[in-house]
């Protein structure tokens, strides 16, 4: 329900995925096999060793190529980290609904329908909670309805119960709104979550 790349999340998901297992298996490598631990402690040293110059006079003429991969990988990865951090919560909208373009349109801010929404619900012995809020999916508003029932409480009952009042206010309104409902059973009850969309 945000603006959150899904491919983006997958590749990087795989790609941490990927470099932990390499450390794993380097560390698990490093512990059974002694010969290719002694050789890891001499490459160490003598790199501990190389760097003590380099750290002493850090001019670009003295890195070396290795150096200066490590600091462009690592510059690649801040300003993704970055781009992918500033494209966080950008899904959620303040209008419930959009209609036209330029001049002649039409913006329905999320108040409307959360206060017709939680006076019509929130009264109601079978929800024990109720949120409602806006998303932009694809360039249109989408409100969501996240409902949390009561312990016994028929999902297919709130469901129709939610779904009546989504109908009256799309009688208000005068227009359908898309809607995302979300059920929940909160953490006593033994009824897990369900999603529909309308």
């Amino acid at each position: 329900m945000n603006s959150t790349n899904r491919g983006l999340n997958r590749f990087f998901i795989l790609l941490v995925g990927l470099l932990l297992i390499a450390a794993g298996g380097a560390v698990a490598v490093l512990g059974a096999v002694p010969a290719v631990a002694s050789q890891a402690k001499s490459i160490a040293r003598q790199l501990a060793s190389g760097a003590q110059p380099w750290v002493a006079d850090p001019t670009v003429g003295k890195a070396s190529l290795l150096v200066l991969g490590i600091a462009l990988v690592a510059l690649v990865l801040i300003v993704l980290l970055l781009v992918f951090i500033g494209r966080q919560g950008h899904g959620r909208s303040a209008a419930a609904l959009r209609q036209g373009d330029g001049a002649m349109s039409t913006r329905v801010d999320l108040a409307i329908p959360r206060a017709l929404l939680e006076e019509h619900l929130s009264e109601r012995d079978e929800l024990a909670g109720l949120r409602i809020s806006a998303y932009e999916v694809r360039g249109t508003p989408m409100l969501k309805i996240t409902a949390r029932c009561r312990r016994g409480v028929s999902p297919a009952e709130v469901s129709t119960m939610i779904g009546r009042a989504v109908d009256d206010l799309e009688r208000i309104i005068g227009t359908d709104v898309p809607t995302f409902v979300q059920l929940t059973g909160g953490f006593r009850a033994g009824s897990a979550m369900r999603s529909q969309v309308a």
